[in-house]
């Protein structure tokens, strides 16, 4: 009986999940995907200064593996826990490093095709470069729009919202490079 009644409840549960999949149209499920492609964009710009240095050397890159001395790395497969061997965590680092110099190179790609247009700077200033002692600050829209006022292409009275709508449509436009026809 115990059972019966977990597999009704398990029933039911799907049931659900199914009807609320089903109550969500098409055009919000590609909103969703489109936004969240923005958002991925923005993440993947933040960090790509420090991706592009940690892929700039690749014997350091694999290197990183021996340094780690943890006995804590663990490799799971169904139905059993396994330490892996050193081989298979070379190959493993290997296979990361191979998808890091990918992503640097499409990120790169993806710069390229909109450093032409107007508002590259925008791009530039907000995610690329860095301020303050450390190098760890960001600039703010107010700082990029008055660092930008009056240089060439840019009007003198240049605001924040019209620096963040050059950063938003260029971003987009890497979104589409990046994630394809799923940040359309």
């Amino acid at each position: 009986m115990g059972s019966e009644m977990c597999i009704r409840d398990r029933a039911i549960t799907i049931d659900e999940v199914f009807k609320k999949m089903n109550s969500i149209s098409w055009l919000e499920r590609q909103k969703a995907m489109k936004d969240e492609a923005f958002k991925n964009t923005e993440k993947i710009l933040y960090c790509f200064n420090i991706l592009k240095e940690h892929v700039a050397d690749e014997q350091e890159y694999i290197a990183m593996m021996k340094k780690q001395t943890s006995g804590s790395v663990v490799r799971y497969a169904k139905n059993k826990v396994a330490k892996p061997d050193e081989d298979q965590l070379l190959e493993d680092r290997i296979a990361s490093y191979n998808r890091s110099k990918s992503d640097v190179d499409r990120i790169e790609k993806a710069l390229k095709k909109i450093s032409g247009r107007k508002g590259y700077e925008v791009i530039q200033y907000r995610y690329l470069m860095r301020k303050g002692e450390k190098q760890d600050e960001v600039y703010t829209y107010e700082e990029i729009a008055d660092i930008l006022a009056g240089r060439q292409g840019y009007n003198e009275n240049l605001n924040e919202k019209t620096v963040r709508n050059y950063k938003n449509t260029l971003v987009r436009d890497m979104a589409v490079f990046l994630f394809g026809s799923d940040a359309i």
